[in-house]
């Protein structure tokens, strides 16, 4: 009688156990041993795990975190893929409802919400602590947003890009409205921030640097033509041709890469990719150079953003390969403008709902294969058809 009623007080010392109130030690110790994705599943159980593991997933931003987010601005669980791990799950975005996903920059999302009368709003979301900052409204016609730090910390300016047009705009934290600036010459193909400065790359792969102190000290004083340029004339060491080849800039270990990527346009207007090409940056000659493998580097790459991570500090057993999701021809397009495209399909009868551009491509050998399994394309259906740009966390 006595054992029984010791048995009962220990379960129910159990059942009235408060896990919220778990030492954080423990929750370390915990959370070490879980993959980011479990990681991420029970963040959603109290305030004070999310605080926890929000600041355990801060040592990933260093490595990356490969991950493919699939489109859907009208639903606030989005399904994300972990290409490496070869598996999908879903993650509740509340606050993304209604925006589009217009890339990342390391573990944060960059949201867009088309509101109309060609006005955009754009914000930048963290999906594990759920901080959130709010940018101003700008033009919806800009296709790309380049951020020089994490919005966490200070002094970071986010650059918005749009190439045929060949205009920039500039925002700091604190600024009330985005500064615009007009570049003369070609337009550019594409742009990303490396080692203290933005750079963009034109059609003939000469580059354009601009310092992020140069912007800080516009803005300061309202000066658009105060903003600095640097026109670098490059040398490509071989030949190359401009038609048929999508131009991606990616900052490697503080490496100024050049992803050139091949491809067949077909009669119905299909972008097909065959083949690519990798240059980095020589600062001291300016010429591209030719990069014939990698190394324990894994490139992801996509017009609205692009990343560089390990496989060493991953602790995958894959290396110099590049991954790629569709993209368009021209640089410009953004998602928001895709959606009367499917009608116009069908009425011209392009049979190419089920074309894909999409795969892993291994630098070394020169072939390419998809990058998702049989099973999760039967299990999503259509959406992967319609892949969005590279987003990767």
């Amino acid at each position: 009688m006595g054992r029984s009623r010791n048995r009962r007080r220990k379960q129910q010392k159990l059942v009235n156990l408060d896990w919220t109130e778990l030492p954080r030690g423990i929750l370390e110790i915990i959370f070490e041993r879980l993959t980011v994705t479990d990681c991420i599943s029970v963040s959603d159980v109290c305030k004070a795990w999310r605080h926890v593991i929000a600041q355990e997933l801060a040592g990933w931003q260093s490595r990356g975190v490969p991950w493919l987010m699939m489109p859907g601005k009208d639903r606030e669980v989005r399904t994300c893929i972990s290409i490496l791990q070869k598996q999908h799950w879903d993650i509740v975005l509340p606050e993304a409802y209604g925006r589009y996903c217009w890339g990342s920059y390391q573990d944060w999302l960059i949201l867009v919400k088309h509101i109309g009368c060609f006005y955009l709003e754009i914000s930048l979301l963290n999906p594990f602590s759920r901080k959130k900052t709010d940018l101003p409204k700008t033009w919806y016609f800009y296709h790309k947003i380049v951020l020089s730090r994490l919005p966490i910390l200070k002094n970071y300016v986010c650059m918005l890009v749009h190439s045929e047009c060949r205009e920039l705009s500039f925002w700091v934290p604190g600024a009330e409205s985005w500064l615009k600036h007009k570049l003369d010459g070609e337009p550019f193909e594409d742009a990303v921030f490396c080692d203290g400065s933005f750079y963009l790359i034109s059609n003939d792969y000469n580059i354009w640097q601009i310092k992020s102190a140069n912007i800080f000290a516009s803005i300061r004083t309202y000066d658009a033509y105060g903003v600095k340029i640097d026109c670098h004339e490059v040398i490509m060491s071989e030949e190359q041709e401009n038609s048929g080849v999508l131009k991606y800039l990616v900052e490697s270990c503080g490496e100024l890469l050049l992803v050139c990527r091949l491809y067949n346009t077909k009669a119905e207007a299909i972008l097909e990719t065959h083949d690519f090409k990798v240059y980095s940056l020589d600062f001291s000659l300016m010429s591209w150079e030719r990069v014939p493998d990698l190394g324990d580097k894994i490139l992801f790459i996509g017009k609205c953003c692009s990343r560089s991570v390990s496989s060493m500090e991953l602790g995958v057993a894959m290396r110099n390969r590049i991954y790629f999701s569709n993209d368009h021809a021209a640089p410009w397009w953004n998602e928001w403008d895709s959606d009367h495209l499917y009608g116009i399909s069908a009425r011209l009868n392009l049979n190419n709902a089920g074309i894909k551009d999409w795969g892993v491509f291994s630098l070394g050998n020169g072939t390419h294969k998809a990058f998702l399994l049989s099973w999760q394309s039967r299990q999503m259906g259509t959406d992967l058809v319609n892949l969005p740009p590279m987003v990767v966390l």
